[in-house]
């Protein structure tokens, strides 16, 4: 009994959401794929989702920019402040099945610009500041501030925190990494950092500074989420970034 070749199953792709360049590239990849030859089926098949994994990734970006622009307008109408920045962030490799690339033991990441939209009131660690809730510890209120934007910085990096949850926060242009350095080098700088932070502190005040500097929950939003009183909430904050300010100038001290 003779049994039929089976073809590749190839994603269904709406013609009215590609390009025109889109569309030649899947013409010529569905005629690799009704072909009799196996290494072309297979590479016209890696086209097909290829161009719809930028389709998708395109009407997303789409549907966060209407998001935003609609965020942005309702800030702006209850006399918000609302800037846009550019920053720049480490992104993981992927291969065309969607696994990490490693080279000699390590993955490989590649650097993305990416345009977010600042609402300055929005951000935890920014009102925490200005509101003087980082004040009354042992270390100046300006110290724990910077301390702050540097485990922002290291959280986005070490994570490559890009969902919607990151795009509303503020976000520091300051990098403590030489201007030079690559994504790879990025990336591991950001770990070490957040591991040197976070040496002393205990799983509560990670996940605290987690919220208020990593992703700029408010003090009042992170209580809530920890199921906290607000009062205690601020106190476990400014204690925590003393810690992980002094953990950091004795790991500098050690060297």
């Amino acid at each position: 009994m003779s049994t039929a070749k089976r073809r590749p199953v190839t994603p269904p792709l709406d013609p009215d959401a590609l390009t025109r360049d889109e569309l030649r590239r899947l013409a010529k990849a569905e005629r690799k794929i009704e072909g009799a030859d196996r290494t072309a089926q297979a590479s016209g098949l890696r086209e097909v989702q290829e161009i719809d994994r930028r389709r998708t990734d395109r009407l997303e970006g789409q549907s966060l920019a209407a998001r935003l622009a609609e965020t942005s307008s309702l800030a702006l109408s209850r006399g918000e402040e609302v800037r846009t920045e550019t920053v720049r962030i480490a992104v993981p490799l992927t291969d065309e099945h969607g696994a990490r690339i490693v080279r000699r033991g390590l993955p490989l990441y590649r650097q993305e610009t990416h345009a977010r939209v600042r609402i300055a009131s929005r951000g935890g660690l920014q009102l925490a500041f200005e509101r003087g809730d980082l004040d009354g510890g042992r270390l100046k209120g300006e110290a724990l501030y910077e301390t702050g934007k540097t485990y922002r910085w290291a959280f986005e990096t070490a994570s490559a925190l890009t969902t919607p949850q990151r795009n509303l926060a503020p976000i520091s242009g300051r990098s403590p990494t030489r201007a030079s350095a690559g994504p790879q080098d990025a990336v591991f700088a950001a770990g070490e950092i957040l591991r040197t932070f976070r040496a002393d502190l205990t799983s509560a005040q990670v996940a605290m500074l987690d919220r208020i500097c990593g992703l700029d929950l408010t003090i009042r939003a992170t209580a809530i989420t920890l199921r906290t009183d607000p009062r205690t909430t601020r106190r476990h904050l400014v204690d925590a970034l003393i810690l992980a300010t002094e953990s950091r100038k004795a790991a500098r001290e050690s060297r």
